[in-house]
């Protein structure tokens, strides 16, 4: 039998594949949203916030929803200092995504500022929610209908 080149058992001393890998390739490299907007509900803190920072970071632009008359002061500050840092674009709504006519008329002027920008919405990420301090069982069907729907018209 003819020995091989290469050791099937042993682990080669020079890689001769390149030192970057998807562990410390840029992230730009991997995945990117630029030149797109992504829609973020829920986004005056939190979770939904912290998404809306990640599409920033991934490149979009961001258009944040949500109920509170403002967002997080400290959380809109990181979003602030990225859009200097990066010259992606956020905007924040006051939106109750449960009113359709608000939603369809929040998006449709948000849509128009972001087709100005070159960057038309393309994604939506739905992060709105509704935190309820009782028992499960109290706000099940049929003991509270208008709990549950309160709930459920939401997400």
């Amino acid at each position: 039998m003819v020995p091989s080149i290469v050791s099937d058992i042993e682990l080669p001393r020079d890689v001769p594949e390149s030192d970057e890998t998807a562990a410390n390739a840029p992230l730009e490299t991997l995945f990117t949203l630029k030149s797109r907007t992504v829609v973020v509900t829920g986004a005056g803190r939190g979770l939904g916030i912290t998404l809306a920072t990640a599409v920033l970071e991934a490149g979009a632009d961001a258009i944040c929803l949500d109920v509170l008359p403002e967002p997080s002061a400290k959380e809109w500050e990181a979003i602030v200092k990225l859009q200097k840092n990066t010259g992606v674009h956020a905007t924040y709504h006051r939106c109750d995504i449960t009113d359709e006519a608000a939603v369809e008329s929040t998006l449709s002027n948000a849509a128009a500022e972001a087709n100005k920008r070159a960057k038309p919405i393309r994604s939506l990420v739905n992060s709105a929610g509704i935190q309820q301090m009782k028992e499960a069982l109290d706000c099940a069907l049929p003991l509270n209908q208008t709990v549950w729907r309160h709930v459920i018209d939401i997400v």
